[in-house]
């Protein structure tokens, strides 16, 4: 398994937010204990979580609890006070409501901060998975820029190869009136006699139907040179010989067809004479 591939799929973003199953947890745990960057990558992620978390954490105040809590050591005090003409040592009615009264009013305040304290930390876990997904998507945007970059950057190096092989014949074949944006190149090699494709633009085909190119020569009706894929890099189609004057693309039913459909060419260009 490719560690850097497995890591960039976002499993470790998705563990953390807890959102795999068991079994899935399980199967993390395992290759994080079997591969240290996947271990270190959890770190770093954890420790990204903890920095946010410490940034947004605004720490409630204090002093209203001292305040509360001192009002009843008061209260209590008070209470412990005999009445005028009552004799010490009595303890009078026990269910004096002052002592209620006060303990309610602080049971209640106590469950109010036990309340706000189980919100906040509750949007701070729900903050947490929050940025986790952002990660996580933001991870696999950029893998996909990544994969996006890395073949355009194969595109370039094949049309460059083909281009510097002095055993190709370079033939740009540029759009019709039917497209007049389009344009294409072809690469003939002399000794193999091989043609390869650039498709560079090319309008999406309609659903059912494919580019093929063909091979023109004096006299003969248009050779078959192969069907291709006009959203693929350089590719090699059929081999070619004889007397090539020029290349052209049409518009055919998927598949391809034996013979051109000669009003539906996209692309057409001339070999240049020697």
């Amino acid at each position: 398994m490719n560690i850097q591939e497995y890591i960039e799929s976002g499993i470790l973003e998705t563990y953390l937010a807890g959102e795999l199953d068991h079994e899935e947890m399980l199967a993390v745990d395992k290759m994080a204990a079997q591969h240290p960057e996947i271990s270190e990558e959890l770190t770093r992620l954890r420790e990204s979580i903890v920095r946010y978390a410490r940034v947004a954490h605004k720490e409630p105040g204090r002093r209203v609890l001292t305040h509360v809590l001192n009002a009843i050591e008061e209260e209590e005090k008070g209470e412990e006070k005999p009445a005028p003409g009552k004799p010490v040592g009595s303890t009078g009615n026990s269910n004096n409501p002052g002592i209620f009264s006060t303990w309610s009013m602080a049971a209640t305040f106590l469950l109010l901060v036990s309340i706000g304290f189980n919100f906040y930390f509750f949007s701070e876990l729900q903050n947490a998975e929050g940025l986790v997904k952002e990660l996580a998507q933001e991870k696999t945007f950029l893998s996909e820029r990544a994969k996006t970059t890395t073949q355009q950057l194969d595109y370039a190096n094949l049309r460059i190869a083909h281009f510097l092989n002095g055993d190709n014949i370079h033939v740009r074949m540029d759009g019709s009136e039917i497209s007049p944006s389009s344009f294409a190149n072809v690469f003939w090699n002399r000794k193999t006699n091989a043609v390869f494709i650039s498709v560079d633009n090319l309008p999406e085909p309609p659903h059912g139907h494919q580019y093929q190119l063909w091979a023109i020569k004096e006299g003969q009706p248009p050779i078959d040179a192969g069907i291709f894929d006009h959203n693929a890099l350089v590719q090699e189609l059929k081999v070619i010989r004889g007397e090539v004057r020029a290349f052209a693309v049409t518009l055919e039913k998927e598949g391809g067809t034996q013979y051109a459909t000669v009003e539906k060419t996209y692309v057409k260009g001339f070999l240049k004479k020697s």
